[in-house]
């Protein structure tokens, strides 16, 4: 049997067994509150697997690894922003959120702030999502085509047929469950392949020389490239802006309490701190057991398929699938239920049945499955630099309704639409001049955000003590 054989039937049995058990959660699932948040049924078990695994993604195994490779120890600041959110939320975030009640982030936005502010970070969330399906779909196709010789169209339609079958199953309570088993083997896998490139170089000593005779950059915080502005971006962008990411926050609504939901950003967190270890160390020592490697995205598969015996290989492959499944299923059901629950039924047929709104949110997962996956053919990016710039926007509209807004009664309906309309308008301008100055889109994104939201509520309306009593029951007692 062929290499490449041996992936497909590894990964294929891998698959067939989580289908397997989504098809046997599904049948739990009764009306749209079970698909869209379980119930509020998740325990820590679920809530921090099903976290880590939609953080995680396509993103970090295929993009993240082949960042280490090409720029050392200091391309780790790009997920030191992932450690910060997810101990920001165990703190104050996870269960501030959770106790409001809310089944979605725009939901929340409405009853905090107004109908209109849902409405745009609803369309906001709907562009994010989809762009996150792209950096998905073409991460899929990457491991494909490593595997088969199947043509990038043949790729996409096999892509999607499974994200789709995936998340039209179960909706929440079969994405939480089949994360958390991929996340394990995602865990599992990046470790085994650490311990292994260490073995093959010699120990961790051997690994750090031999990068330094490389480039003595790759033993540094900081190099050339990747200057403290730099790294301070990369934090920004995920450590904030990950609180606009509904994809994210949407977990802590899905907790069956709030101590539930800080405790699972505690577990998760050190999920994170476990899992990224061994795949810079998978990085580093890759340029010693396979130099010479260009194409960041390409890394990965050229380590697994030219370093690795094939069933070790074919474990890797799943281990990448698991997180491309993942945080697919997760953006599915995400805009799904944004357009089904936020926008469909808020805005245009509000006396939709509870068995329309499940059959529109199965549906509208197959469209937005298609839209991502078109949007796969137009993006020439690195997987881990769309990612960045779909996070980047959402968080510069959304993070602070939620770091501030949540916390702050004195944040006003006024402060709240001029902060989404201008971090958001902000991070694209300074797309569009291509991040001068070597400063990320989040950075000017989310500060300007803050400021405006800040200045504009300090001199507008207040909030009526009605609308700030579901979030500040205090205001009734003055």
């Amino acid at each position: 049997m062929s290499n490449t054989a041996i992936y497909f039937l590894i990964v294929s049995i891998f698959m067939v067994g989580l289908f397997i058990f989504g098809l046997a959660v599904s049948k739990k699932i009764k009306d749209p509150e079970d698909w869209i948040v379980a119930n509020h049924s998740l325990g820590i078990i679920p809530l921090s697997g099903t976290y880590f695994a939609t953080i995680v993604s396509a993103t970090s195994i295929v993009s993240y690894l082949g960042y280490y490779y090409l720029q050392g120890w200091a391309g780790m600041w790009n997920f030191a922003g992932t450690l910060v959110t997810s101990f920001v939320a165990s703190l104050w975030v996870a269960k501030r959120m959770r106790s409001f009640g809310m089944t979605t982030v725009p939901e929340y936005i409405e009853m905090r702030f107004g109908r209109a502010h849902s409405l745009v970070a609803s369309i906001i969330i709907l562009i994010g999502a989809a762009t996150l399906m792209a950096a998905q779909v073409t991460a899929s196709v990457v491991i494909l085509q490593a595997m088969v010789n199947w043509s990038t169209l043949t790729c996409c339609i096999v892509v999607l047929i499974v994200f789709v079958a995936f998340t039209a199953l179960g909706g929440m309570l079969a994405v939480a469950w089949t994360d958390t088993i991929c996340a394990y083997v995602i865990i599992l896998g990046v470790w085994l392949m650490a311990i292994r490139y260490l073995g093959i170089v010699g120990g961790f000593g051997n690994m750090m020389s031999g990068i330094k005779a490389i480039n003595p950059e790759f033993i540094s915080a900081f190099t050339s490239k990747i200057t403290p502005i730099t790294a301070l971006g990369w934090t920004v962008t995920w450590g904030i802006c990950n609180f606009g990411a509904p994809q994210f926050v949407g977990r802590f609504l899905s907790a069956t309490s709030p101590e539930t939901a800080a405790k699972s950003q505690a577990v998760s967190a050190a999920m994170i701190g476990i899992f990224y270890l061994p795949l810079v160390i998978v990085g580093l020592s890759g340029m010693l057991v396979m130099p010479g490697l260009e194409k960041q995205d390409l890394v990965y598969t050229a380590l697994v398929t030219q370093t690795l015996p094939p069933v070790f290989g074919g474990i890797m492959f799943a281990a990448v699938i698991a997180a491309i499944i993942s945080t697919a299923d997760s953006l599915l059901l995400l805009a799904s239920t944004t357009w089904t629950r936020d926008i469909w039924k808020k805005f245009i047929k509000p006396d939709m049945s509870s068995k329309q709104e499940l059959s529109m949110a199965r549906v509208s997962t197959v469209v937005i499955g298609i839209v991502g996956t078109l949007l796969m053919f137009v993006m020439n990016d690195a997987i881990q630099f769309i990612q960045a710039r779909a996070v980047t926007l959402m968080g510069s509209a959304i993070a602070m309704l939620v770091l501030i807004g949540a916390f702050n009664k004195k944040i006003t309906s006024a402060g709240a639409m001029a902060s989404m309309v201008v971090g958001f308008v902000v991070a694209n301008i300074w797309y569009a001049l291509g991040q001068p100055f070597g400063v990320y889109s989040a950075l000017p994104g989310t500060i300007s955000a803050a400021i405006v939201m800040l200045v504009v509520s300090k001199f507008t309306k207040p909030m009526s003590k009605e609308k700030l009593a579901p979030f500040f029951p205090e205001v009734l007692e003055k």
